[in-house]
């Protein structure tokens, strides 16, 4: 459970407690995700990213920018470049189609970022497809045979591991 210590004491449950607050008849909350573009090309970026959103009738609560350095020591690196990380946060309905919407914004994000010399961050949703992991993890085929090969009965594995291994089944 994520728990946000504030002045005031210790908050937890923080949609919930909204939601509740607000009488809402649908469960919401907030999604992040991260993308990564050629810093010259942020500006460009940015207003894509604003057409988008809006044609998608994304509710984008908050944002980020941060500049980001070269990671040249992992093996799934996230950051193949010094990027501009531009953070995402959309409020998100817990319904079918809103789950597809936000689904669809995501990827419609990391596209951009691609288009724009750029990335995801990997772990914060599984939404992105197939051919935009391996634009942005090109080395995630070597990563899961490394894995099988240092772990041959799959002793450490998570659901995100899980989920990347049957996409490249």
């Amino acid at each position: 459970m994520f728990v946000l210590r504030s002045r005031f004491g210790w908050l937890s449950s923080h949609h919930a407690d909204l939601d509740r607050a607000l009488g809402v008849k649908v469960k919401a909350t907030e999604m992040i995700t991260e993308i990564y573009v050629q810093r010259p090309r942020l500006a460009a970026f940015m207003e894509e990213a604003r057409v988008a959103l809006r044609e998608r009738k994304a509710n984008m609560i908050y944002g980020t920018v941060r500049l980001i350095e070269q990671d040249d020591e992992t093996c799934l690196a996230w950051a193949r470049d010094r990027y501009a990380c531009v953070i995402f946060n959309l409020h998100v309905e817990h319904t079918p189609s809103s789950l597809d919407r936000a689904a669809d914004a995501f990827r419609d994000l990391i596209d951009l970022g691609i288009r724009h010399g750029g990335s995801y961050y990997l772990t914060y949703h599984r939404w992105a497809r197939k051919d935009q992991l391996e634009r942005c993890y090109p080395q995630m085929r070597e990563f899961l045979r490394l894995k099988r090969q240092h772990d041959p009965d799959e002793v450490f594995q998570s659901n995100r591991y899980r989920h990347h291994r049957a996409m490249f089944s």
